[in-house]
């Protein structure tokens, strides 16, 4: 195969990534979408495997992450490291499954090496690199599925990325990883359809508003005419710390006694003296007082988004556990599945996503949220400040959400539900593992290969 037919199948391979994703969504092509970038790897030298990588990483995350410019207004360069730095794993999973090739040659080997190395590479720039990024893999492309509460968004990645491998083996491998594909298409076309649980008696009220104004958001709860058993307010909704606001505290304790309900709202916790260091809060309480705060986990990269929390529990009212993560927590899987394990029985999210950052981005950021669903098996309400804001049942399915960049409020139902999944109690721990055998794996290959480049040499000596 030449150069000119491996470039245009990474060219091709990179688009079809990039179709699976909001805007266009075209999930099921998460499931052949890698397929033309492992066909170009057949019989390459690791060296040119790398640069072909690098090649399809530019165009995926050039296009998919290009709602940055919009983020980065004034420094719209920041796009360009940024993509190169994602591209880099890409390219290090090609260069890695060259390697392997040359090693061991087509079989099922090859295939569980490159399902391995790929979730390798995935998870650390995911949940562990310093710029964790878990946006655009293809678990997350595929959508939730039955696989979810088993083995999680990571899970998925693994049997697609082998079921891809596969294809490309032996006749009998080859007939494995088609049939492995219609199953995967199968799991998430039934987690797709799945009717949701009709037990959800929890009415809930999520503004979504930009305004950033106490006297809009009770505005807006207002002229919704109803009594929820929960409100929902945004991330920053009140972005100063209101509880050295008696005025403030004192209409937001009117509101929950009025209506009989909770409210949860995002907030700040000033640390010390002054307010150069604070907590991003989601705030709990309603007619007894506060019943509890959530810090923000995982504080957003390049901005001011305060000191990061360290733990995650759920908040008790007198009629239910709620886990409150904020925003960006639920891009992650600790978050949530450790509110969850202590005992959370839904989500209710504070989450903001600037209008000003354009469809793609919030689209996108929307679907993370669905996957925290099925993995944990939570009903969960989102209020966004330009949305999506949505609620969302325990298969990870949409069920009801406000358009976004309008201003709103969303009311609808969740149920509380106590019985942990799979993925909660231990398969979390499924790409932790993967990662070490991959990153060992890949340790010894290398130091396979230095040992036969000395035995080469010194046989040729």
């Amino acid at each position: 195969m030449n150069w000119g037919i491996r470039l245009l199948l990474v060219v091709f391979s990179a688009g079809l990534g990039i179709t699976v994703f909001p805007p266009i969504g075209w999930e099921a092509c998460a499931l052949i979408a890698w397929l033309p970038l492992l066909f170009a790897m057949r019989a390459v030298a690791p060296a040119h495997a790398f640069y072909l990588g690098l090649v399809h990483g530019v165009v995926f995350y050039g296009v998919t992450m290009s709602w940055l410019v919009n983020v980065f207004v004034g420094a719209e360069q920041m796009m360009v490291p940024l993509v190169l730095i994602m591209s880099l794993f890409t390219a290090f999973f090609t260069r890695g499954y060259a390697v392997a090739q040359q090693r061991y040659g087509a079989g099922w080997v090859l295939a569980i090496f490159s399902a391995c190395w790929w979730l390798t590479m995935e998870f650390y720039r995911s949940e562990i690199f310093y710029l964790k990024f878990p946006w655009m893999t293809p678990g997350l492309g595929l959508g939730p599925t039955c696989i979810s509460p088993v083995l999680g968004v990571s899970g998925a990645s693994f049997l697609i990325i082998l079921a891809g491998a596969l294809i490309f083996q032996k006749r009998r491998q080859c007939v494995t990883g088609g049939v492995m594909m219609v199953a995967l298409l199968v799991l998430m076309l039934v987690q797709k359809n799945r009717p949701s649980p009709e037990n959800a008696p929890v009415h809930v009220l999520a503004v979504q508003s930009e305004e950033f104004s106490l006297e809009r958001y009770l505005e807006l709860t207002d002229e919704a005419l109803v009594k929820p058993d929960l409100v929902l307010w945004p991330e920053y909704a009140l972005s100063y710390d209101v509880r050295q606001q008696p005025q403030d505290m004192k209409q937001l304790f009117a509101l929950v006694r009025e209506r009989n309900t909770t409210l949860i709202v995002g907030t700040q916790t000033q640390i010390g003296e002054g307010m150069s260091e604070w907590y991003n809060t989601a705030l709990t309480l309603n007619e007894n007082g506060i019943l509890g705060e959530h810090y923000k986990n995982h504080t957003v990269h390049f901005f001011d988004d305060g000191v990061a929390g360290t733990e995650a529990k759920a908040v008790e009212t007198s009629r239910w556990k709620i886990g409150t993560p904020i925003c960006f927590d639920c891009d992650y899987q600790d978050v949530i599945r450790r509110m969850v394990a202590d005992g959370a029985e839904f989500l209710a999210i504070p989450s903001m996503d600037g209008a000003h950052w354009g469809d793609k981005e919030h689209y996108q950021h929307a679907e993370l949220f669905r996957h925290r669903a099925a993995e944990n098996g939570r009903w969960v309400a989102v209020a966004a400040t330009s949305g999506v804001t949505q609620i969302i049942d325990p298969y990870g399915n949409r069920v009801k959400s406000l358009p976004i960049i309008e201003e709103g409020v969303l009311t609808g139902y969740v149920g509380a539900r106590q019985e942990l999944t799979i993925y909660t109690r231990v398969g979390w721990l499924f790409p932790w593992c993967v990662t070490v055998a991959g990153a060992l794996w890949m340790i010894v290959l290398f130091i396979q290969g230095l040992i036969g480049k000395r035995l080469s040499k010194a046989l040729e000596s």
